[in-house]
């Protein structure tokens, strides 16, 4: 248990919320949870599946009804997978990478992370007795390939991408997961993909999965759910594609361990994947206005410098110019403005200097506990 450190998120979450217990007025910026409902269409169908009973265990792997559902949803972007050899679904997609470096990961294996990257990364690497190794990107989550080539060797046996990134809403091109690709097979390493983001782009942007890159997946493996792109997060159903070896270890892990995802809503996430898919579309044009917003606003304040990001719901601004630990920046924002944040040394130890804010929230948030925060930054500089 020493290996695996307290969240930052939840550290700055709960110290928010006994302010909030004592009366301060709070603007949630670090929790990176959709503010909608979940869809009407979803709830209906989980609520049918409670009434006629589909309350029991189901296979390790998922129900069959979604294992295809997932199958057709990869098929329409021209991705060929089989649903029941290719697909493990979890309860959550941290269930996913967990089941994934088990199956994959030897103690003392090095994992490179590209980063900054979201802290369970790491976590989990250490959990398992692994060691992750951080590869620095260019801002946007600009990857240089010099920086990662520098970094293989016979030790590694695993890189991790999250695309688009949390916490800086960048993305990785096609071309440049190629030459990931193309470095795996070289180094004979295993690419898992965080791909939870991938429907939340903004300006015609269309995410590549790397199993476009990779067909055969046999350097491969995706972690991807519902929480994010359908308001599911406490439904808790992620779910895995990768080779047959692989899945079959995690199912094995599974049987052992959690059985499987929840009956009824492994049903509503059915539904989510094979219903109307209008409800994804408007918050996603809700994000990018809220993205434009809080982008504009971050940078017209003194001393800050926030990039544009293409994906996620999250804004990554450089504090530098304030000259403090971004430990004791956030919680000086938050006991004095109620503005909380989420240090940027939870991602990374080279980013001390930033402040991650979660824009899933709404429009007026924003705009009021932004401009509290700007009138208080001043007096720090």
């Amino acid at each position: 248990m020493e290996r695996i450190p307290a969240s930052g998120t939840l550290k700055m979450f709960e110290l928010a919320t006994r302010l909030e217990a004592e009366g301060k007025r709070i603007y949630h910026f670090e929790v990176g949870q959709p503010d909608f409902p979940t869809p009407e269409h979803i709830v209906e169908a989980g609520i049918e599946a409670l009434k006629h009973g589909f309350t029991r265990y189901t296979s390790s792997r998922g129900i069959p009804p979604l294992l295809d559902g997932i199958e057709k949803h990869y098929a329409d972007r021209g991705i060929q997978i089989d649903g029941s050899q290719n697909v493990i679904v979890t309860p959550g997609a941290k269930m996913a990478l967990f089941q994934g470096f088990l199956s994959t990961l030897d103690p003392t294996d090095d994992v490179l992370v590209l980063s900054p990257a979201w802290p369970t990364y790491r976590n989990l690497i250490r959990t398992v007795g692994a060691k992750p190794v951080d590869v620095n990107t260019h801002p946007r989550y600009g990857l240089d390939e010099e920086e990662l080539k520098s970094h293989c060797s016979k030790t590694v046996t695993a890189l991790i991408i999250n695309t688009p990134n949390n916490p800086t809403g960048g993305v990785l091109e096609k071309d440049q997961m190629k030459m990931i690709h193309d470095l795996a097979v070289d180094n004979d390493f295993v690419v898992f993909s965080d791909e939870i983001y991938e429907m939340i782009v903004y300006n015609g942007f269309k995410q590549t999965s790397m199993l476009e890159i990779d067909p055969t997946m046999e350097h491969t493996l995706a972690i991807n759910g519902f929480s994010k792109t359908y308001a599911m997060t406490g439904w808790r159903l992620g779910f895995a594609i990768g080779n047959k070896e692989t899945i079959d270890n995690m199912v094995r892990i599974q049987q052992n361990t959690t059985s499987c995802a929840t009956s009824f809503v492994q049903y509503a996430g059915t539904k989510a994947l094979n219903g109307d898919q209008s409800s994804v579309k408007m918050m996603v044009k809700a994000y990018q206005k809220r993205r434009d917003e809080i982008t504009n606003i971050f940078n017209n304040m003194d001393g800050i410098f926030c990039i544009n990001p293409a994906g996620a719901f999250y804004v990554f601004p450089d504090f530098s110019a304030y000259n403090l630990s971004s430990s004791t920046l956030a919680e000086l924002i938050l006991k004095k403005t109620g503005v909380t944040s989420t240090p940027g040394i939870s991602f990374g130890k080279d980013y001390d200097n930033h402040l991650r804010f979660s824009y899933a929230t709404d429009l007026s948030v924003i705009e009021e506990g932004l401009r509290v925060l700007s009138e208080y930054l001043p007096t720090l500089l």
